[in-house]
């Protein structure tokens, strides 16, 4: 089974094309699912029929979902949620506020991505694709592991055995809330899905992420940035897709002048993300709904490609060993020296691109090595350990 994630910048088009990968693919004989994890659900919309947060039959092999957040919350955050929000209240947190603050920044398209999990694991479908939230939720999305698996190793042992031998203590001088075994149990099982999730969507031959830009220096260069940090957290990125170009048509009339910076702005991007392929898609004349449009959309996009193909293929990060040691390569483009850090902490390597920082748990053979030198060089970070 292939899962193809689309993510960019929000108003860029990313549901759209979402779904024409979805209708092109289900009509060359895949058997398709195309899911919406954004809050704001618009699949619907683009594809002009009833979507509930079950699969719905659209069209002969291909079915779609809108994920109903707040279900998939209950499932997996309910009860630490309830007890984060007694916890904040009995703070002073007035407790409509508490119930808001108790749903951590990203956890809305982390839990849409369990839902994904399932339905693959589930089975009965070719291909995946999924309509993600914009590049900020994308982002704080990709955090949350990297802070669980923390919490988990580091703090989460402590905790518990702390709080099993206070709690007696605690409950007879004031009223404030411990969080009970069945929170801990539902911290445990989140994580141990997390870490069923992190496979499936970094193995780049069943998982890719595909970047949906418009021809705007704005918008090139926060797809630039989120290349980096997809790249920092491991992610493959099979292909680029430039989104709206004005056509040949809009040529010497008013919109001459956008035609011109358009093609230096592709001309740079086609530039800067190879090898990863920069795919086109015109700006029609017309609203792209509905199966047909759809599918002229993603003809116009794909030409000949068959879209659940992968089109680029990128291992992030690897490991190798060399004389005298061993180097550690990490993808990095468009990172600069004078916003990266690395450092070791224990058997941790950690990277900071801006305020993205990830944990990278070492080999025990490497973990117990000096850090010798680290390099920044071509859009690669290369750490060498002595």
């Amino acid at each position: 089974m292939r899962v193809l994630l689309y993510s960019g910048k929000g108003g860029v088009g990313k549901t759209s094309l979402a779904a024409a990968t979805a209708v092109r693919a289900a009509r060359l004989g895949h058997r398709t699912l195309v899911v919406s994890t954004d809050a704001a659900h618009s699949l619907g919309d683009a594809l002009e029929c009833e979507v509930g947060p079950e699969p719905t039959r659209v069209a002969a092999g291909l079915h779609a979902v809108e994920v109903d957040v707040n279900r998939e919350l209950a499932q997996h955050w309910g009860v630490i949620h309830d007890w984060l929000t007694r916890f904040m209240s009995f703070q002073g947190v007035e407790e409509t506020v508490a119930e808001e603050m108790a749903v951590l920044p990203g956890m809305d398209e982390l839990f849409s991505l369990l839902k994904v999990k399932s339905i693959v694991e589930a089975g009965g479908h070719d291909l995946v694709v999924v309509d993600c939230a914009p590049t900020g939720d994308t982002l704080r999305m990709l955090g949350i592991p990297e802070v669980l698996a923390f919490y988990f190793k580091r703090i989460f042992p402590v905790q518990r055995r702390v709080v099993r031998s206070v709690r007696p203590v605690v409950r007879r001088v004031t009223n404030l809330p411990l969080p009970e075994d069945d929170v801990f149990g539902a911290l445990r099982a989140l994580y141990g899905q997390l870490q069923e999730l992190e496979p499936l969507l970094k193995d780049p031959g069943r998982s890719s992420i595909r970047l949906v830009l418009n021809p705007e220096r704005i918008v090139i260069r926060e797809s630039q940035r989120l290349y980096t940090y997809l790249n920092l957290f491991g992610f493959s990125v099979d292909a680029v897709i430039a989104n709206r170009v004005l056509p040949e048509q809009a040529r010497g009339g008013y919109l001459d002048g956008w035609v011109k910076i358009q093609a230096g702005h592709l001309e740079e991007a086609a530039r800067s993300f190879e090898p990863v392929p920069l795919l086109r898609s015109p700006l029609f004349d017309r609203e792209m709904v509905g199966l047909e449009r759809l599918d002229e959309l993603a003809r116009r996009a794909f030409g000949r490609r068959d879209p659940a193909a992968v089109f680029h293929r990128e291992t992030p990060l690897a490991i190798r060993k060399e004389a005298g040691g061993y180097t550690l390569s990490l993808s990095l483009p468009f990172a600069s020296r004078d916003h990266l850090e690395v450092w070791v902490s224990g058997e941790e390597l950690i990277v900071q691109v801006d305020n993205q920082r990830r944990h990278l748990v070492l080999p025990r053979v490497v973990a117990r090595r000096k850090l010798q030198k680290a390099t920044l060089e071509e859009g690669r970070l290369r750490v060498t350990f002595c």
